[in-house]
């Protein structure tokens, strides 16, 4: 078993071996869970970098694309026969 000690700002070091193990890195954001006396961190699944860099920019991005694509399918179909009901 692995010992650490909490700061008195409540704060504690993971081990070095721990967090390589984990690959647990500067800015790994972290789930904290308690299981009945037990606290729990966990590695949070994080979006992909494009989208955290681009903030608030990715919605706008992901609803031009999503138009795009409705708007590629919309002519595929026309171009197939295929009557537009919506």
């Amino acid at each position: 078993m692995i010992k650490t000690k909490v700061s008195s700002k409540g704060q504690v070091v993971i081990p070095k071996e721990v967090r390589d193990k984990l690959g647990i890195k500067p800015g790994t954001i972290l789930n904290v869970s308690i299981e009945g006396k037990r606290i729990v961190l966990e590695p949070a699944l994080e979006p992909p970098n494009i989208f955290v860099e681009l903030g608030e920019k990715s919605e706008e991005i992901l609803r031009e694309l999503r138009k795009e694509s409705e708007e590629r399918i919309k002519r595929l179909l026309r171009d197939l026969g295929v009557e537009d009901n919506g």
